[in-house]
Parts: structure tokens; C-alpha cells; sequence
């Protein structure tokens, strides 16, 4: 062995030291149980908890390159799979503030329909009258229905992401409203109001969800009606890419499957009402582009199609649940 050689073993203990020293480490977020184990599930090369904060921060957004995440495991309590290390609340606050808007390179129009599929199950259980609030709104592709379709006396939402707070403003015209630029502060919130609540793309954003169900339920009017749409780990996309799957990234400290969201909601007092896979309407040359890199093809030249789009079932599930009726 040369002087520059390490033993993998004390390698092992520097990256651990590493990780400990700048990263939060957690137990389940939803067994929140340090005693309960877990097994390594999903790694990325490199991982993220033996880089340093500077060295993720390419990693942060942005697809078509190399992947770098803090490793998933799955807790053997309830089923979750999640990060055991993750970015500490002040780095979070940084990266959250230099995101760019989450359209991702898919033309507007494609969104839109996404968007709408949520709408439309929404729709089937919401009377979208009372007051409204939404987290992570981004550009207000799904705010935009509520605001057309829907009769809110009030709209609350979410946003850290200044730089999409004018397209909000102009879609919200007319209406009363307030926008909030940090991620979540309910205390901000009139108690027993909020009749319907939406965080698309949210939970899975979360490092402790079962937290801000439980906070969130003094906020809600009696059987106010909640939707979530999440990333499926359990999807035949996620099977078939691995640690190429797209939401396997830094911003995700967690993802869900149909029976761990359940799980979740249950425990903090919530009645599922439906879960559902949804569509999402992305452009053919997009989604080829994504899938020749999951398959490590990465330089075939493709048409770009954008006008044309097609629903796929790609690994979405859209919840619905209900607060209950009297406190």
C-alpha cells in the first residue's frame, strides 16, 4: 500500500465524519423513531453526504447531467423511504432562494394540462368556496383554475421563489389575497378557515411532513378538503431507471408510494379519499431526451416537437384527503 493510500475503512469513517459535521441526520419522519432500522435503498455516485454544501450546489436543479443525492433508505417500521442525511435548514433556505421557476424546460401550454388533470379531481370533491391555500404555487398554473373556476372568498399561498411573485399578483387581480415569500409559516393563517388546501410536488420537498399535518389541522375549517400530488417510488418508471429516476434528486428528503402516503395522512388525523395515478403531458422529443439518459445514451440528436404532446402515466400519484369534521 503507498503513503497516499487510505484503508476503505477509514475512508468509510471520513465521509461519515463528513456528513455528521454539515448535514442534518434523522431517524423516519414518520416513525421519527431512532431505535427503528432501515436499509440502504436507492445511492448515487457520487453521494451527496460525502460532498461538501459548496460541492452539491450544481446539484441542486437542472436535468441532462450528472446526478449526485443523499442516499435513501427505506425505514423498516412503516415503509417510507427517505434520506437519512439532508441539508440543514439554512442551507435549504439558500438553495430554495436561488431556484429558478419548476417549468423544467416543458413548454407552458403541456403544464397547463397536468395542471388541469389535478384540477379536475379536485373539483370532484371541493366546493371551492370558502378560503383557499396553496403551497408552492410557482407560477400559478394550478392557482390559475381556482382562480377561474373556483368562487374562494380568499387566496393564501406560499411562495419563496420571488421571482415568480408577478405572475401571481397578475393572476390574482381582483381577488383578495395575500402571498407569503417563505416556504411555510401557518401562524400566518386565521384559525378553522381554509376550506381547501393544495401542495403539489410539496411533501416530498418536506424534511418533516407529519409536523406540518399536524399544525396545519388548526387552520382548516371542519372537513376541509386537501390535495397532494407526489412523486410514486413504487412506479414501473422508478423500477426500470433505479438511481437514474428523475425525483431521486437533493430536493427530495423523501419520497412516497400510494400506501406510505397513506400511512402519513392517517397518523396525523386525515381521511384518504381517493389516490389516483396522474397524467402528465410532456412533449415526445422531451421524454425520449429523458429516457435515452436514463439508459446512458446522451448525445443522440433529436426533433424538437414541443406543440406536440401526449398524457403518459410516468410515476404520479394525485391524494385526496379530508381534515376531519369537528376538532
Amino acid at each position: 500500500m503507498q503513503a497516499t493510500d487510505v484503508p476503505t475503512h477509514l475512508a468509510n469513517e471520513s465521509r461519515r465524519a463528513l456528513s455528521s459535521t454539515l448535514y442534518d441526520q434523522r431517524a423516519c419522519p414518520l416513525c421519527s423513531d431512532p431505535r427503528i432500522a432501515s436499509h440502504l435503498k436507492v445511492v448515487s455516485k457520487p453521494k451527496a453526504e460525502s460532498l461538501r454544501f459548496e460541492e452539491l450546489k450544481p446539484y441542486w436543479h437542472g436535468f441532462f447531467k450528472e446526478k449526485a443525492f443523499f442516499s435513501y433508505y427505506r425505514c423498516e417500521g412503516c415503509g417510507t423511504l427517505y434520506c437519512r442525511d439532508f441539508f440543514t435548514k439554512d442551507q435549504l433556505d439558500q438553495l430554495y432562494h436561488q431556484m429558478p421557476d419548476n417549468t423544467a424546460g416543458v413548454p407552458v401550454e403541456a403544464l397547463r394540462k397536468t395542471q388541469e388533470g389535478y384540477f379536475r379531481l379536485l373539483k370532484q370533491y371541493s366546493t371551492l368556496r370558502g378560503d383557499y391555500l396553496e403551497v408552492g404555487p410557482d407560477i400559478g398554473l394550478f392557482t390559475d383554475f381556482c382562480v377561474k373556476e373556483g368562487a374562494f372568498e380568499r387566496y393564501w399561498l406560499f411562495e419563496p421563489n420571488t421571482a415568480v411573485r408577478n405572475s401571481l399578483e397578475t393572476l390574482l387581480k381582483g381577488k383578495t389575497w395575500q402571498i407569503f415569500p417563505e416556504f411555510l409559516n401557518f401562524n400566518r393563517l386565521p384559525d378553522r378557515r381554509i376550506t381547501t388546501v393544495s401542495m403539489i410536488h410539496v411533501l416530498d420537498h418536506l424534511t418533516d411532513p407529519k409536523s406540518l399535518l399536524l399544525e396545519m389541522k388548526k387552520k382548516l375549517a371542519p372537513g376541509a378538503v386537501l390535495l397532494f400530488v407526489t412523486h410514486d417510488e413504487s412506479s414501473l418508471l422508478a423500477k426500470m431507471t433505479k438511481s437514474k429516476w428523475p425525483p431521486y434528486c437533493l430536493q427530495h428528503p423523501l419520497l412516497f408510494n400510494p400506501g406510505t402516503i397513506t400511512k402519513l395522512l392517517e397518523s396525523a388525523g386525515y381521511k384518504v379519499l381517493s389516490i389516483k395515478k396522474s397524467s402528465n403531458y410532456y412533449p415526445v422529443t422531451y421524454l425520449a431526451k429523458h429516457l435515452f439518459w436514463a439508459a446512458g445514451l446522451k448525445k443522440i440528436p433529436l426533433p424538437s416537437w414541443n406543440s406536440f404532446a401526449l398524457p403518459f402515466k410516468l410515476g404520479n400519484i394525485m391524494t385526496v384527503a379530508q381534515a376531519p369534521s369537528a376538532s
